[in-house]
């Protein structure tokens, strides 16, 4: 999942590893960085619980489901579809539905940008690996929104305890003037086979100030 959201309303997390705890993972696994359907049938949902840096909680949920291929760009691609949902103590609310488009080519995978709240116009991309050992990182592209805005995301992957790994996800969008807009995390804990077990999203909106944690199990 990649997010280009900027909207955050502002106004308990769960994890099944939390860092540092647990026996360390063997650096020599390859993990792969998407579950086996990711491509083809992904549909899951992760309840998810958490809070601002006002002390505000959160509840909602995440969604992702791969929809039939279509054409993004010129070009031939997989959406999978990802909306979340929030809602806050004092009774605010948040939500937002995105397209990720993916090129088809299985040894050529990249990620080629977004439809919805925010569409991809232009992009810069690299392929992402099938596999990947802990310590490894990549860059997966540049994208210019319909509204000018810039986002570099890119990938790493940690130590995620007992056997797992943690695929990290870091989106960072600037405005046309180049000055900071948001930085979305997203983190999935992961097992060698490309199963995910948990999310947890962190995202800053430097135009309020606003920083919000998530987190679930799927």
């Amino acid at each position: 999942m990649f997010c280009f959201y900027r909207v955050v309303v502002g106004g308990n997390n769960t994890t099944k590893n939390p860092p540092g705890n647990g026996q360390p993972t063997d650096i020599n696994i390859n993990f792969k960085l998407f579950p086996d359907d990711y491509f083809t049938g992904y549909d899951v949902y992760a309840a998810l619980v958490g809070s601002n840096n006002k002390g505000q909680s959160y509840t909602g949920s995440i969604t992702e489901k791969t929809l039939a291929v279509t054409t993004f760009l010129g070009e031939s691609a997989i959406p999978v579809e990802s909306k979340t949902e929030f809602t806050i103590t004092n009774g605010g609310f948040g939500s937002a539905t995105l397209k990720n488009y993916y090129s088809v080519n299985a040894d050529d995978r990249r990620f080629l940008g977004v439809g919805g709240n925010i569409v991809t116009v232009s992009a810069t991309t690299t392929p992402i690996p099938e596999t990947a050992r802990i310590g490894d990182s990549g860059m997966i592209g540049t994208y210019i929104d319909n509204a000018n805005f810039e986002t570099t995301l890119s990938w790493r992957l940690e130590d995620g305890f007992n056997g797992n790994a943690k695929l990290v996800l870091l989106n960072v969008t600037d405005k046309p003037s180049g000055d900071l807009d948001n930085r979305f995390t997203t983190t999935y804990l992961i097992q060698p086979d490309g199963s995910r077990l948990s999310v947890k999203l962190v995202t800053y909106n430097d135009n309020v100030n606003i920083e919000v944690t998530l987190e679930g199990d799927y």
